[in-house]
């Protein structure tokens, strides 16, 4: 595909092929939630459990969706499936907090972990529910879920356990990033102070620690002291997470003009576009603090992150090279991860010679393809594909 076409290709797509298919495969009606996978036929796994983080992911691009004109039915599904959310996964087992999953055959409790990164996502999905309809019992849940995670998952350094019960030194980059996206979606939803106040907690934590310098390196895997852990695991980051984090560093600033982001943004970035790409331009899964490839499959998100990088990267000055790059990405998407096996559908992950490594398409996948595209829409490079 022509690169500088690719991003209204892949809008087109969004909106004619994978917002309707996931609609009507994805969405069990039944059961008033989403599915968790469909095989390559495009048929759904509906006896798959059903993931809080999963729901919460659905809920904001179907929302978002909406919210952007593109798909009418998008409101409803929503809301119906953050009612459900609510109903199944919070406190469902008579214990604080979210359940990891429920069953898809009968909609009861499948895993009852209490995962941080399951907790970000309830939050992140409510806040896009509460966008377009602000009940309060979504934002009641919210700060029941915020001071949950406060009161037993913080240690006192400020960074979050993985999961409440699991095994002592480990500490996650990850869901710390998903939470401050979760309050920066909350911030933008409400004014209640304590989203913005934890979204700058987050981001002073994880830059502080995380972020290694001079090297530019943002670990994932750090011990319980929030330093890299011994060995190869503490030399681990992933260009995607540093690109994601750049775009959510720049929506930080968007929320709260006080804040500086220069120096982190900059080193996130720069780092990932000297060491993230392998030699035919796909964005990488994950590299050492030295710059040498670790794990060089090719994943569908680290493009789209790629992609929203860009975006806030050309909005805070720089060339038109970041379009330029921002094409050649969803040139890539369209290329080799989406539209196939079916028309709505994608292979999520390629080995480094271009071979498939999945027998399923993960719904979660849409949140990440979903947020870029409604990102370059928001800047004006897709042009109108209705």
């Amino acid at each position: 595909m022509t690169a500088s076409k690719a991003l209204v290709a892949a809008q087109s797509w969004v909106r004619n092929q994978a917002l309707p298919f996931w609609a009507e495969i994805g969405f069990d009606r039944s059961a008033h939630n989403f599915v968790e996978r469909a095989d390559m036929a495009g048929n759904p796994l509906l006896a798959a459990p059903r993931r809080t983080m999963v729901q919460g992911r659905q809920i904001y691009v179907y929302a978002h969706a909406y919210q952007l004109g593109w798909f009418a039915e998008g409101a409803e599904m929503a809301l119906t499936a953050a009612d459900s959310l609510i109903a199944r996964h919070f406190e469902a087992d008579g214990a604080p907090g979210w359940v990891f999953s429920t069953s898809g055959e009968t909609g009861e409790v499948a895993d009852a972990t209490r995962d941080f990164y399951a907790h970000s996502f309830a939050l992140y999905g409510l806040a896009w529910a509460y966008r377009i309809d602000p009940r309060p019992t979504y934002r009641s849940v919210a700060l029941q879920t915020l001071d949950l995670l406060k009161q037993r998952f913080r240690r006192g350094d400020g960074g979050y356990c993985p999961t409440l019960g699991g095994p002592a030194g480990t500490m996650l980059q990850n869901p710390h990033m998903h939470l401050f996206e979760a309050m920066l979606a909350w911030a933008a939803a409400d004014d209640t102070p304590v989203f913005l106040e934890t979204a700058q907690e987050v981001r002073d934590l994880v830059m502080g620690k995380a972020l290694q310098r001079p090297s530019g390196a943002l670990i994932e895997y750090l011990d319980e002291n929030w330093r890299p852990k011994p060995g190869i695991e503490g030399q681990i980051w992933e260009p995607g997470h540093h690109f994601e984090w750049a775009w959510l560093l720049h929506g930080h600033e968007r929320l709260a003009p006080s804040v500086n982001a220069d120096d982190a943004f900059d080193l996130l970035i720069t780092k990932a576009r000297q060491h993230g790409y392998d030699q035919d331009g796909f964005v990488i899964s994950e590299v050492l603090e030295g710059g040498a490839a670790h794990k060089p499959t090719r994943r569908s998100w680290p493009q789209t992150e790629g992609i929203k990088a860009e975006i806030a990267s050309f909005e805070r000055g720089g060339r038109a090279s970041c379009r330029q790059r921002a094409d050649q990405l969803a040139a890539k998407l369209m290329d080799q991860f989406l539209g196939t096996p079916v028309a709505g559908g994608w292979i999520d992950h390629f080995s480094e010679a271009g071979q498939p490594l999945n027998d399923f398409m993960p719904a979660s996948t849409l949140y990440h393809v979903f947020l870029a595209i409604a990102e370059a829409n928001r800047v004006g490079w897709t042009g109108d594909t209705a």
